[in-house]
């Protein structure tokens, strides 16, 4: 509820406009072309801005706006007589300036602080902010610094997260499969089994490829039963965090607890973790078996294994809500995905094996050229089948909705649900380059000339 100062303070924001009417070309339309924005994006992105400014006014401590509203505001200053003459004195009835950051990790960390100040602020006066203006701090401090302006007339614009195509799997086993026969014709040409594949590419390869990927499809769907269950469970941090990336997730999210709560202290040149204080007697079971392997080795790489840990007691709650395969699907998801590597080294060496038969032995090339088109069908079903999250159909829908619906502005939630990339802010950027530095030199460690 707004006091009186506050209410007249809101009204003149909302009643100060920032198109002329005797432009042409006016404010919003010009931040429709700048940032590339649709009118009503602009104009909420505009009402926003008025947001941030009523804040700037009543909050009591310094505001620090979104990227997309900083955008709006670097748009007024530039009307100088609009903003310097119009807003700030008759309307916000004080001098707002825009002051540049200058940089540095410790001004880095206070800006940060500052922007999740401001989302609590925002709440207590607007509710939930909207999260396409108001970023979450990892992204509003990570990926939107890294923004430039692009002329569009040089330069094509194209998506690095390309969208999902839920059928991605069944068509590259396709195209493998087909590229495997192929090799298959080139190496026996003049053999019974290079002549058998030619006419069986022209006249039922593709039938048969096609019934194989349906049948896959379909046992595929079975062993992800349930798709639904009468009460949707409510999970804890951990739970999130196994649900969507198992027990690594949730073990690398034990230790980002321990370092947001200020139980360990990070040391990114040695890749350390310190212990600043002991763990309370009802501490989590996992934050307790890290702060055990602290003890021992603190170096993070020795940290991150996950077989001295006990998580199999997340799985087991996961697997009672019906979120994970269990059972001999769970064998099925996980054994059909390695028969496609022998299906395609089984063409190659049939290849190899059929170009080889002598003249007494060519009777049996009609059964070998059988055998080979069984397993391929076989390959191609089986290989469908592979699940790699091990998630039933539930529980990739309840990690879906627990994504849509999560507090975007809670940096445990987002690191439980897409890890160390949503650290941001003081020591948690520390832990980060410490992560991201580990399994950098993990990739990079079987390389060398």
């Amino acid at each position: 509820m707004l006091n009186s100062f506050e209410a007249a303070l809101y009204q003149r924001l909302q009643d100060f406009a920032l198109d002329d009417p005797t432009h042409e070309f006016g404010f919003t339309r010009h931040l429709m072309k700048n940032q590339g924005w649709t009118l009503i994006y602009t104009q909420r992105a505009i009402a926003e801005y008025k947001k941030f400014a009523f804040l700037t006014v009543v909050a009591n401590h310094q505001v620090v706006p979104s990227d997309q509203v900083d955008q709006v505001w670097h748009a007024h200053v530039l009307l100088t007589q609009s903003y310097w003459e119009e807003f700030c004195p008759k309307v916000l009835r004080k001098k707002l300036h825009h002051h540049p950051a200058r940089g540095g990790r410790t001004e880095r960390a206070e800006f940060h602080h500052l922007y999740v100040q401001t989302m609590t602020s925002y709440r207590d006066f607007f509710g939930s902010p909207p999260a396409d203006i108001w970023s979450p701090p990892d992204i509003r401090f990570g990926a939107e610094l890294k923004m430039q302006r692009v002329n569009l007339s040089e330069y094509w614009v194209i998506p690095k997260r390309l969208p999902q195509m839920r059928f991605a799997w069944p068509l590259g086993v396709m195209v493998i499969i087909a590229l495997a026969i192929a090799g298959c014709v080139d190496l026996g040409q003049k053999s019974p089994f290079g002549r058998f594949v030619s006419d069986f590419i022209v006249y039922h390869f593709i039938t048969i490829l096609i019934v194989s990927v349906i049948l896959g499809l379909i046992l595929r769907y079975w062993i992800r039963i349930p798709s639904q269950q009468p009460q949707k469970p409510q999970l804890d941090i951990y739970q999130m965090a196994y649900l969507a990336g198992g027990s690594v997730r949730s073990v690398e999210l034990a230790i980002t607890q321990l370092v947001h709560q200020g139980y360990l202290r990070p040391n990114v040149r040695h890749r350390t973790l310190a212990i600043e204080k002991a763990l309370p007697s009802g501490a989590n079971n996992l934050e307790r078996q890290i702060m055990q392997q602290v003890h021992q080795h603190p170096n993070l790489q020795s940290l991150r294994q996950i077989s001295k840990y006990k998580t199999d007691f997340l799985q087991k709650q996961l697997e009672q809500e019906k979120l994970f395969i269990t059972g001999w699907e769970a064998i099925i998801r996980m054994s059909f995905g390695f028969f496609l590597v022998i299906t395609v080294l089984g063409l190659f060496i049939a290849s190899v094996v059929s170009g080889l038969l002598t003249e007494p032995l060519m009777k049996i090339a009609p059964v070998v050229d059988m055998m080979i088109v069984i397993w391929t069908a076989i390959g191609i079903i089986t290989a469908c089948c592979f699940v790699p999250s091990g998630r039933t159909r539930w529980g990739s829908w309840l990690l879906a909705d627990i994504k849509k619906n999560h507090d975007v502005y809670d940096v445990t939630q987002r690191f439980a649900l897409y890890g160390y990339g949503a650290l941001s802010g003081g020591t948690l950027d520390d832990l980060k380059q410490m992560f991201k530095a580990e399994d950098e030199e993990a990739a990079s460690g079987g390389c060398g000339c």
